[in-house]
């Protein structure tokens, strides 16, 4: 799966931005709807925004998911996913688009939406999984801690960085 990331409105390439792509589906023989994250790889934007995502060969428990597609999510300091990105994708060249935050004069509204962004997008890519493709989310969710503990001034910032910082080592440790 190949890709670039591109300013949203200048579409000029950007590079260093972290992308994670999660492979979802449906259980075939369950009651439940739910889409279940099955699989998670990541890879890094190079200096003109070029990225691929591994290819990854299926084993046999997961042929049977029904509705199976693959979301990519990507993250870089100060951006945020544009409204022109679908997360679901299907083409083999694909354009993921970053804009910057929206502009605000109240720097405590700001900070308290991109803290909000920052928690939303783990959210977004948590993944329940055992083995090393959890630990595929590590760059991931180490670039958005670090930028959230630039953001800490209130007492829930800090519990906001706190409830980030666990998920981080959720995917920081693999299990024995």
């Amino acid at each position: 799966m190949h890709g670039r990331v591109l300013h949203e409105i200048h579409d000029k390439p950007l590079s260093n931005t972290i992308l994670v792509a999660l492979w979802k589906g449906k259980p075939a023989n369950s009651p439940s709807e739910k889409m279940i994250c099955y699989h998670v790889e990541d890879t890094v934007s190079d200096d003109k925004g070029f990225f691929t995502i591994p290819t990854w060969d299926e084993p046999g428990e997961f042929k049977n998911l029904k509705d199976k597609t693959i979301h990519v999510y990507g993250y870089r300091k100060r951006y945020r996913i544009s409204e022109l990105t679908s997360e679901i994708i299907t083409p083999k060249n694909y354009i993921y688009y970053l804009a910057k935050p929206r502009r605000t004069d109240d720097k405590d509204k700001a900070r308290e939406a991109r803290l909000r962004y920052l928690q939303q997008l783990v959210g977004e890519t948590l993944c329940d999984l055992k083995g090393e493709s959890r630990v595929n989310l590590n760059p991931l969710y180490t670039a958005i801690v670090a930028e959230a503990e630039t953001l800490v001034v209130t007492d829930q910032d800090r519990q906001t960085v706190q409830k980030l910082k666990s998920w981080l080592s959720f995917v920081t440790f693999e299990e024995d």
